[in-house]
């Protein structure tokens, strides 16, 4: 076995080793990512029951710098977004959230600032915020079959 071979079988062996450990870290960046945007879809079922229900400006619409996007049950294609929400709760008080969601992309426009959405909020500190997409849609379905 000659030196040079011994070199091309070890940068061989260094470029697959990178090429795997760079593989691993994307899909777990994806991973995490998607999952910090589907947490919200969560929270609004945890809080669909019991929750404080209030209307909510948006404040502010931002995408986050991958353009993360999904294909929704529906088929159509969904943004993540990061909306910062305002409102007064019960006591009226200002209350202020931020909420990372996917949204439809024909609905994106719903939510530009100034607009209105209904929101469902725990009363912890700080609240679990959620959209209340029995009031407010983030969601074009395929059909209108109930």
């Amino acid at each position: 076995m000659s030196w040079s071979d011994i070199v091309l079988g070890s940068v061989g062996a260094i470029a697959i080793a990178a090429t795997v450990v760079l593989s691993v870290f994307l899909v777990w960046s994806t991973v995490t990512t998607n999952s910090e945007y589907k947490q919200e879809e969560r929270h609004w079922l945890q809080l669909r029951g019991h929750a404080r229900h209030a209307e909510a400006e948006v404040l502010g619409l931002a995408r986050p710098p991958g353009q993360l996007t999904k294909r929704s049950r529906h088929g159509a294609g969904m943004t993540a977004t990061e909306l910062r929400l305002a409102w007064r709760d019960e006591r009226g008080e200002l209350r202020q959230a931020t909420v990372r969601t996917f949204i439809d992309e024909d609905l994106l426009s719903t939510f530009v600032r100034g607009s209105k959405v209904h929101v469902l909020y725990s009363d912890a500190e700080p609240p679990m915020v959620a959209i209340d997409r029995d009031r407010t849609q983030v969601e074009i379905p395929s059909t209108t079959a109930a």
